[in-house]
């Protein structure tokens, strides 16, 4: 996440004061200890929606970056000062893997053990295929750059294979969404247009046991859906 620790923190405290003042004007102490609950919990569900998304940034600039060890070792090159052209042209996470890779074998660590030591550390597919390639060439010569380029072409079908399904998925991703946040909505828009909804519902124990059960049911279905939507890799 492109924020500090001390940002990071203040919004979470913000998140949390802003559901607890929202939930006290809608519907008093029952209301506002949710809207508290939900502002603490919403940084990890978006932590937990982002989880990997560095790594799939990385795995979809691997293909860029085995063309242009691929280009090192056609002008000449070795694989290891391949290694380190590609560590400088590319960008973000996996530039910086490359530059641990290149920097541990100038420091005198055998290349097929720097690489295998980043395949260890980013277990990864499109990683331990791009590592078992190099380390093949390291061992054995041969026409490196052909092969480089073979797994670089593997990569991009298995990438565009992935955004087709993603494609293909998206309409029906969306339309979970909106079925487990319309209720939810609704009773938000209901609550504060209508003082007797919020009243009946947070002030009461018969409201509150129907929202209790409201919410149970929309976030197993939502749960549901979600699993029903899943794509196996």
């Amino acid at each position: 996440m492109p924020l500090s620790a001390d940002r990071a923190w203040a919004l979470w405290i913000l998140l949390a004061g802003a559901g607890l003042v929202g939930g006290a004007i809608l519907g008093g102490p029952a209301l506002a200890a949710g809207g508290a609950a939900v502002g603490a919990v919403a940084p990890f569900a978006v932590l937990r929606a982002r989880r990997g998304a560095a790594a799939t940034v990385a795995e979809a600039a691997l293909p860029g970056a085995l063309e242009a060890v691929a280009r090192g070792l056609r002008s000449g090159g070795s694989l290891r000062q391949a290694l380190g052209e590609a560590a400088r042209v590319t960008p973000g996470a996996l530039g910086a893997e490359l530059v641990a890779v290149a920097m541990a074998a100038e420091r005198g660590m055998p290349l097929v053990d720097a690489l295998e030591e980043w395949g260890e550390g980013c277990p990864r597919g499109g990683v331990r295929l791009a590592v078992a390639a190099l380390c093949l060439g390291a061992e054995t010569g041969g026409a490196q750059a052909r092969a480089v380029d073979g797994v670089a072409a593997t990569l991009r079908e298995r990438l565009a294979v992935a955004g087709e399904v993603r494609a293909l998925t998206s309409q029906t991703r969306a339309s979970m969404l909106v079925i487990a946040a319309a209720p939810l909505v609704f009773c938000v828009f209901a609550s504060a247009t209508d003082p007797r909804t919020s009243t009946f519902l947070f002030r009461s124990p018969v409201g509150l046991a129907c929202l209790a059960g409201g919410l149970t049911l929309d976030l197993a279905g939502g749960f549901w859906m979600r699993r029903l939507c899943r794509v196996p890799a």
